[in-house]
């Protein structure tokens, strides 16, 4: 019954569902990276493709957290392949559609190559900043197929030029947050809620640069929310910034915690993960915007 349910359903609604299913397991594995980094465990499998010279090495201490990294990235690259592939099946149907998957299928093989020159740089910051870039980036692809492939509603508010601002702050409050790992700094303000004389300038600056521009993009979701209830945005546009919000509200908890609890591994972990959902909602926002404003 399963078997003919699937084969009756449109082929690009299949590439729908599958860019879904890989949309969640890129943000398994986003945050599956913050274990490995802040677990200490980036240098677990010393070189690339192998492990430790082997296909699969004794799975104890930091090899079996990195090497667990690299399997859950080997799935989620097959899962992606296989939503590339069926959409470029059905390209004739949705020509745009296939452009997008097989642009996720790309950026993720790239992402893949750059985690094998990161263990051979010995975790270097540029490249593993460079690395979450992309993530983030396959994660807004896969997004696109799926909202797309699902033919999920457009709203027409809060519209593409606001849903842009807000998607490139998000962007840059990540990446901020990204270059401040990348930079070793991550225990360099201690200082709530911004940096105090602990900190070096160059710390201060970007922490505080990261703290000030999401708080900011919190009251302006808040601000936008109250615009969404008094204009024609869907229910899905609605709840995207409810759930935008609300994970910018625990973030920064998150955040507080942590800083207040010197850099717990759980909640360096947490930090991650949340970070990549929060984009996951303000990207989505944006393409319900876009798909608002055009025709299919």
């Amino acid at each position: 019954m399963a078997m003919t349910s699937w084969r009756a359903i449109p082929t690009t609604r299949k590439a729908g569902w599958l860019a879904l299913a890989a949309s969640v397991l890129t943000v398994a594995l986003i945050t599956y990276g913050g274990w490995v980094r802040a677990s200490g465990s980036g240098l677990g499998c010393p070189d690339w493709p192998l492990c430790e010279g082997v296909l699969i090495p004794t799975l104890e201490g930091d090899t079996a957290v990195e090497f667990g990294h690299r399997v859950l990235a080997g799935v989620t690259i097959m899962l992606v392949a296989v939503s590339a592939w069926v959409a470029w099946s059905a390209r004739a149907t949705d020509s745009l559609l296939a452009k997008v998957l097989v642009g996720a299928l790309g950026l993720i093989l790239v992402q893949a190559i750059l985690g094998g020159i990161t263990v051979l740089t010995e975790l270097d910051g540029g490249v593993r900043l460079a690395h979450l870039a992309i993530a983030m980036s396959t994660l807004a692809l896969l997004t696109g197929g799926a909202v797309r492939g699902l033919d999920v509603q457009g709203s027409p508010y809060p519209g593409v030029r606001i849903s842009s601002v807000l998607m490139v702050w998000a962007a840059a409050v990540v990446l901020v947050g990204g270059s401040i790992v990348a930079q070793s700094l991550s225990g360099a303000c201690p200082g709530l809620p911004l940096c105090d004389d602990r900190s070096s300038m160059e710390a201060a600056g970007i922490h505080s640069l990261h703290r000030i521009a999401a708080t900011l993009l919190l009251f302006a979701l808040v601000g936008l929310g109250v615009w969404l209830h008094k204009h024609r945005g869907t229910l899905f546009a609605t709840v995207l910034n409810h759930t935008a919000i609300l994970l910018i509200i625990l973030q920064i908890g998150i955040g507080v915690s942590a800083v207040s609890q010197s850099l717990p591994v759980y909640l360096r972990i947490m930090h991650l993960g949340m970070a990549s959902l929060i984009w996951w909602a303000i990207v989505a926002q944006w393409l319900v915007a876009l798909k608002g404003r055009s025709p299919r």
